[in-house]
């Protein structure tokens, strides 16, 4: 709330509200406009954000983040043998055909 791209109410005047969409590598949860969550059987997020006036809504982030969860740095690393350990991360776009999230790595370590 009351940060650069928050918002109290969606273009389709549903409230927003803190949606998890990932919760211990899960997928727990959807950002959803008013169309997409009646073809889906859900409720709405309070996602549906247009490009411009010109074009309908469709489901789009506004702030998200990632919360740490309850392992140290250090037991993350030691517990894979072949990967990336990201520590933090700037920007981020949807791709609304294939639902895949892009974030853009700004610091990570490669783990051999």
């Amino acid at each position: 709330p009351e940060r650069r791209g928050s918002l109290t109410v969606d273009d389709e005047g549903t409230p927003s509200a803190r949606n998890v969409l990932i919760e211990d590598g899960k997928l727990v949860g959807y950002m959803q406009d008013r169309q997409n969550a009646r073809l889906m059987g859900m409720k709405a997020t309070g996602n549906g954000r247009r490009e411009g006036y010109a074009h309908q809504p469709m489901p789009r982030m506004t702030n998200t983040y990632m919360t740490a969860g309850d392992m140290e740095p250090e037991e993350i690393i030691a517990s894979v043998k072949n990967g990336i350990y990201a520590v933090s991360f700037g920007g981020g776009q949807v791709d609304i055909t294939s639902g895949k999230f892009v974030f853009g790595c700004t610091e990570a370590y490669m783990i051999e």
